[in-house]
């Protein structure tokens, strides 16, 4: 209890200290920011600190046009490797488990703030999802933006998952009852996500929405299918991919985290019963692995049967992008007739499937290798066109003429098309310089 206390006022004392360095810091920064804009200049970015893998793509794709772009994380999840992330808060003095007691004492109470200040210096435009900035864990973390707006920097909003999850505000039950089935205590949680949520709505410059996480958002200025990217040289087919003639057992991969909220019940039913009828399927099951072990058994996989509740992810972008044909539940009309209207979604050649008819997709894909090999080429061509770094950098060009130089954003949905027609309009980036044309 008195250690609690003590842990409890020196916090505080630090936060109320830092708030006063923090805003002269941010006062001193505001100049340049200002400076930068006039001139033009390409935003220098920041994603962080929830170390989702995403972010290390955006990251690339942004680098690979010229930008200036960095990711730094406070965590490492069992499945990334620190190769992943650009800086890590673990890696500042304090920061080690072995770490003596007095330099852990004062990596918590000042770690975070350190982070802070050095993005401050570095950079223009932070990306931050809705669990919280480089601020988050310390007095200040509802504070974070009013700073970065008061050192003349923008900030971008973007959703991933349970970090806008409020499940009062869920239309389907059986999303519902799914999230509560892999995190019961989120409920708990819901107050407190709430009042994240309408922190950056109201607070951040801009907010970008995606297929599956915009239900609790009461803002959003632009929808996407997805915001990240897929890095499609690395995630490129095999000499199997291609091939339409039957090479004996189909293996049916399938990442297996957050297994209600993916339905991989379903899917363990669905090829038991397959195979009780004869049929040679074989479930290959990736859970808790290190990403370049999920790549390998993806390359292997005949069929990629991603969630059977709601929309697709990663697993089917990384999928499609290996040629391989995907199956995933893109069936609610009320949610994905919009994404089609406007962000491409009609092209995606995901085989749409619930848990109720995923033996009988599963069944017809088994029995046609040629259909398997369409589809894949097909999802090849899709990833290309909307979520390669291509793609997905062209995008956000726009959205930082918005953010960074404050020109009307074109739309208020992002299709590969609205690229297209602003290019021949003249609107882009000059690929050699560091200045927006």
């Amino acid at each position: 209890m008195f250690r609690r206390l003590l842990v409890s006022t020196c916090s505080a004392i630090v936060a109320s200290i830092a708030l006063v360095v923090l805003a002269i810091f941010a006062m001193l920064q505001a100049p340049w920011a200002a400076r930068r804009r006039r001139q033009g200049m390409r935003p220098r970015l920041v994603y962080g600190p929830t170390p989702i893998i995403s972010i290390k793509y955006m990251r690339e794709a942004m680098s690979s046009r010229g930008y200036e772009a960095c990711t730094l994380v406070y965590a490492l999840a069992s499945i990334n490797d620190r190769s992943d992330f650009d800086r890590y808060l673990g890696d500042l003095p304090g920061g080690a488990a072995d770490a003596r007691l007095p330099l852990r004492a004062l990596h918590f109470l000042f770690g975070r703030y350190l982070a802070f200040i050095w993005a401050l210096h570095r950079f223009d435009v932070f990306h931050f999802f809705f669990d919280g900035g480089f601020l988050v864990g310390t007095p200040l973390r509802f504070l974070e933006i009013q700073l970065l707006h008061l050192a003349g920097k923008r900030v971008i909003a973007m959703p991933y998952g349970g970090d806008v999850y409020v499940p009062t505000l869920t239309r389907s039950l059986e999303w519902r009852q799914a999230y509560l089935a892999d995190y019961p205590r989120i409920v708990f949680d819901e107050r407190e996500t709430l009042r994240r949520i309408y922190y950056f709505c109201r607070r951040a410059d801009f907010v970008v929405a995606c297929l599956v996480h915009l239900e609790t958002l009461p803002r959003w200025d632009l929808l996407t299918t997805h915001y990240y990217p897929i890095d499609t040289d690395t995630w490129t087919p095999t000499s199997k991919s291609g091939l339409k003639e039957s090479l004996g057992t189909v293996k049916v991969f399938h990442s297996a985290n957050h297994r209600a909220l993916k339905g991989t019940q379903s899917l363990i039913d669905a090829c038991a019963t397959l195979k009780e009828e004869g049929v040679d399927v074989e479930l290959v099951l990736a859970e808790g692995l290190p990403n370049h072990e999920v790549r390998r058994r993806l390359a292997d996989a005949d069929i990629v049967a991603e969630q059977f509740l709601h929309g697709y992810a990663l697993a089917a972008m990384e999928g499609m992008s290996l040629a391989k044909p995907v199956v995933s539940n893109l069936s609610d009309s009320d949610h994905y007739d919009v994404f089609r209207r406007y962000t491409g979604l009609d092209e995606c050649p995901i085989v749409s499937a619930s848990a109720d008819d995923l033996t009988d997709t599963l069944r017809a894909l088994a029995a046609d290798s040629a259909l398997r090999a369409d589809l894949g080429e097909a999802g090849r061509r899709y990833v290309l066109r909307h979520h390669s770094y291509e793609a997905v950098a062209r995008m956000w060009e726009v959205v930082y003429r918005t953010v960074w130089l404050g020109e009307p954003m074109p739309a208020q949905a992002w299709h590969p098309d609205l690229a297209d027609r602003l290019l021949r309009a003249g609107v882009g980036v000059e690929e050699a310089s560091g200045t927006f044309a």
